[in-house]
């Protein structure tokens, strides 16, 4: 089957529209945020020891997502037009990024803190995943962007030149992937195995949680995931428990946890996933239901504004935390940083920062987005 035909295919033919699962994408965001911030907050304890996998889940979930918008435009016209999603995507993502970027250099020149030259062009030029930005976090925003970027490119070209598509090749491509990320990480920690702990951010390391959410937006598109989602709930409950019992039994950093284990822990989210998809109608009965105020539907409702803020939250949290112990507000309060309550505090003014810079940038430039990229 060519590229060109590719709406021809029988089992991905009908239109798909993935607004139809907004809820449980939106809780799945808003699960990924606080686990972030849990870890980022709290010094010990299970939030803290759980929390750096919210940046894996935000990359199968993102990789679903935005391998979704892909694939749903190859398969609706044949073609992939690369300006308008490169044009769309850097709107989502760029101006909240650069304002985010902007105070923060404002914020070391008041503080008189020294930040090299190769620090602000690693963060402007999205080169955080292989050279140190100004901040810790921004890392996992320069895995997206390098991997989007060439994916969407690679497809586009594929398309243009009307290249068949094999599904036996293809199935192998997306699964062997992985599998490659896997001897590169053994190959980049191996040398190390016997210490304590190691990290590391770099783009071709670590885009494999994205990789497994472009595998589920292949299967959703050209592939029988929704009938899997509807008839095979005992498998995705199966990995999900594995990747959990992964999680919590192997500490990050670890040599285990940075080969196979994170891998493993990514496939857990896949299969988180592919059950909130398969739950998208009992949300939204919970949601929209004459139940009245009922404390699920408040936990929905409030869970939904969390997940779609997550982008601006995840941001401006670390900002946030600086700007309370700049404060001395830990000190003020009788809280040492690092404790539950300095670290609730943390949650919260991030949760806050966060959602009032969504309404002031990103809600409004992508409402402008949606009106002339459509």
């Amino acid at each position: 089957m060519s590229a060109a035909n590719a709406t021809q295919n029988n089992r991905g033919a009908d239109k798909i529209d993935l607004r139809q699962h907004k809820i449980s994408l939106d809780l799945l965001r808003a699960l990924a945020i606080l686990l972030v911030l849990g870890r980022h907050s709290f010094s010990d304890g299970l939030w803290h020891w759980l929390g750096w996998s919210g940046v894996d889940l935000f990359f199968v979930i993102s990789g679903f997502l935005v391998s979704g918008l892909l694939f749903g435009e190859l398969q609706a016209t044949g073609n992939i037009r690369l300006g308008r999603f490169l044009a769309r995507r850097a709107l989502k993502i760029y101006p909240s990024f650069y304002l985010f970027l902007l105070v923060s250099l404002l914020a070391v020149w008041l503080n008189d803190r020294t930040v090299t030259a190769t620090q602000i062009l690693s963060e402007v030029f999205y080169l955080q995943s292989y050279l140190d930005g100004i901040w810790m976090h921004t890392w996992s925003l320069s895995v997206e962007e390098h991997f989007y970027f060439v994916m969407a490119l690679a497809m586009a070209i594929w398309a243009r030149r009307g290249y068949p598509i094999n599904e036996r090749r293809t199935w192998l491509l997306l699964l062997g992937i992985p599998l490659v990320m896997i001897v590169l990480r053994i190959g980049y920690c191996w040398p190390h195995h016997t210490s304590e702990r190691f990290d590391f951010t770099a783009t071709h390391l670590r885009a494999d949680g994205i990789w497994l959410g472009v595998i589920l937006g292949y299967a959703y598109h050209f592939g029988d995931l929704r009938r899997w989602i509807k008839h095979l709930r005992w498998l995705f409950v199966s990995l999900s428990v594995f990747g959990l019992a992964v999680l919590i039994l192997f500490p990050a950093g670890s040599f285990a946890m940075n080969t196979w284990g994170m891998l493993v822990v990514c496939m857990g989210f896949a299969g988180v996933l592919c059950l909130g998809l398969g739950m998208e109608g009992t949300l939204n009965l919970c949601l929209h239901a004459d139940i009245g105020k009922s404390f699920t539907k408040r936990v929905i409702v409030s869970m939904q504004f969390i997940g779609r803020h997550s982008y601006s939250i995840y941001l401006w949290h670390l900002f946030a935390d600086n700007l309370l112990a700049k404060m001395g507000l830990f000190g003020v309060m009788g809280w040492q940083d690092g404790q539950f309550a300095a670290g609730i505090s943390t949650v919260v003014f991030s949760l806050v920062l966060g959602t009032a810079m969504g309404h002031l940038v990103e809600i409004p430039v992508l409402r402008w987005r949606n009106k002339n990229f459509a």
